[in-house]
């Protein structure tokens, strides 16, 4: 397995994890801005799924094998799980900033190793990420000050 295989398969897994924790934090949020989070983090769990179905997706095209189990995925995922209780909308959103920055990170390393292995097509698809997370960090942190 490559490096490019191996980070876009923590990419994958990483995605899963969030999908499922983003749901979590959905379905718990309480406080005065419900309404708003409510809607913000559904955002998010749709978009983590698009994009976990286009790296995995362009996994297959690279003749690669992603990550496709819950299983598989918790055991090679960093971001963490998430209990099933209610908690204040502002605290969430410190939960959901971390894993953003997280999934930066993560973005520019597989950008990385995309560069070094002469893919541009992966390249051009984390740039894209790369400015989708910077600009929802930027909110998430206006939202935090």
């Amino acid at each position: 397995m490559t490096n490019l295989e191996k980070k876009l398969n923590q990419y994958v897994a990483d995605l899963m994890v969030a999908y499922t924790k983003l749901h979590n934090v959905h379905w718990y949020v309480q406080g005065k801005q419900f309404h708003r989070m409510h809607e913000l983090f559904e955002g998010y769990y749709d978009k983590v799924t698009e994009d976990m179905d286009e790296v995995a997706e362009r996994m297959l095209q690279l003749d690669m094998k992603p990550v496709a189990s819950l299983k598989g995925a918790l055991e090679i995922a960093k971001i963490e799980e998430r209990n099933e209780e209610f908690a204040k909308d502002i605290d969430l959103v410190k939960i959901v900033k971390k894993d953003f920055d997280y999934l930066l990170k993560l973005t520019l390393e597989v950008k990385e190793e995309a560069e070094k292995a002469g893919d541009d097509p992966t390249v051009d698809i984390m740039n894209e990420f790369t400015a989708y997370y910077q600009k929802e960090l930027w909110m998430l942190n206006s939202t935090l000050a």
